[in-house]
């Protein structure tokens, strides 16, 4: 009799553990695309997640509370993205929502989150708009999409331009005609080029479909213009493609840029048989590259996943970190009530970080946005390795210019 109590008595304790410890997990929700053409990058995503979530667990949580990261592939389909932002919040309960990578799929989820009243933290969408339609649920620590190339304007004036030492220099964008590709062009590069037609000429500006096999038509208009500058604004498939067949074309300029998102995978390099060699690449930074904890950290995630990372992961790794710092207002125990909580210790939150600090404002027409426009560089691919050389206080080498 006294073994079946004992064992009544130990079976009830592992069921009220396993119990407590389900119902005492701050649940984050990660739709990202873990199949599809986005793989790569939900997988950067979720590497740089639990990374930060590990940690984190490893010190006793969050005021003693464990994070527990939930994942939905989305295939970076915006209609898939918000029936799994809806489960996510409805079914599996949890805090928060984050980015998901796509704008696409970004601006589709953030009426989800602010329908269910549920904190949505963007580290990686860019596109302007979702962070200027007033919704106070959606936080973006990372530029938007017009911030961008602010670095890289800021490099061709001061360095590009006056090496040249001509009067005019032309210029031909090429951009993905999608969301994010829209929004570099609309608030960036497109603005930038007209407002300083007094040095820079236009000569060709054109959408391409990401998922067309033949860029050639394009890229021979864009070889008969003969441009100075070459911009491009890729995803990582596309930007192989278009690597391999302005070789092929014969397509040659002085300077050949990206504007982050694929052109900063490491991918593009390998994969276009090096094509992208001494391309630039324009977008957010790789954070504090000066500051020591920035350096354990990179430290640590070349030892753990072997190989050098770049914006996204420091952005995926601190959006964990944002969270967990912002979790540290949440006192109840009721879902509901903590995602209000939460959203309010974000409005109030002002942290530095290895991505820089982070401190969401309103100005400008935007709600909740980091003033990260400070937080954007100019890397190049030179020998394998995209190194940022501008501006010069975040850079890791010259530029080869």
């Amino acid at each position: 009799m006294f073994f079946k109590i004992l064992s009544s008595v130990l079976f009830l304790l592992l069921l009220f553990s396993q119990v407590s410890y389900g119902a005492g997990t701050f649940k984050i929700g990660c739709p990202a695309p873990m199949t599809g053409p986005g793989a790569n990058f939900g997988e950067k995503f979720k590497k740089a997640y639990t990374m930060a979530a590990d940690e984190i667990n490893a010190k006793g949580g969050v005021n003693g509370t464990k994070l527990e990261l939930v994942f939905e592939d989305t295939q970076a389909k915006p209609a898939l993205a918000v029936s799994s932002a809806k489960k996510l919040i409805s079914s599996d309960n949890v805090i928060a929502l984050l980015g998901g990578w796509s704008s696409g799929v970004a601006f589709a989820v953030a009426p989800v989150a602010l329908d269910n009243k549920t904190p949505y933290l963007l580290e990686h969408p860019a596109l302007d708009d979702i962070t200027r339609k007033n919704n106070d649920y959606v936080f973006r620590l990372q530029p938007t999409t017009g911030m961008y190339s602010a670095a890289l304007e800021d490099f061709i004036l001061k360095v590009v331009y006056p090496k040249e030492k001509k009067k005019q220099l032309t210029v031909a964008y090429i951009y993905v005609d999608n969301a994010f590709g829209q929004g570099v062009a609309k608030y960036g590069i497109i603005p930038f080029f007209k407002k300083n037609k007094d040095k820079f000429n236009l000569v060709v500006s054109e959408s391409y479909n990401e998922n067309a096999m033949d860029y050639k038509p394009l890229l021979l208009k864009v070889k008969n213009a003969a441009p100075d500058i070459v911009v491009l604004t890729s995803y990582l498939t596309d930007g192989i493609l278009l690597a391999k067949q302005i070789k092929e074309v014969g397509l040659q300029a002085k300077m050949f840029t990206g504007t982050g998102a694929g052109h900063s995978m490491q991918d593009i390099y390998e994969k276009s048989g090096k094509a992208t060699e001494k391309y630039f690449s324009s977008g957010p930074w790789h954070g504090e590259i000066k500051d020591a904890n920035w350096k354990k950290w990179r430290s640590a995630w070349e030892k753990k996943y072997k190989y050098v990372p770049g914006e996204h992961e420091v952005e995926g790794y601190v959006a964990i970190q944002v969270l967990a710092e912002a979790l540290k207002g949440v006192k109840s125990s009721d879902v509901v009530k903590q995602r209000e909580e939460l959203k309010a210790s974000l409005k109030a939150l002002n942290m530095k970080t290895i991505f820089g600090t982070v401190k969401f404002d309103n100005f400008d027409g935007y709600t909740n946005q980091n003033k990260a426009y400070k937080m954007t560089a100019v890397a190049q691919w030179i020998n394998g390795k995209l190194l940022q050389v501008w501006p010069k206080e975040a850079a890791e080498r010259e530029p080869a210019y």
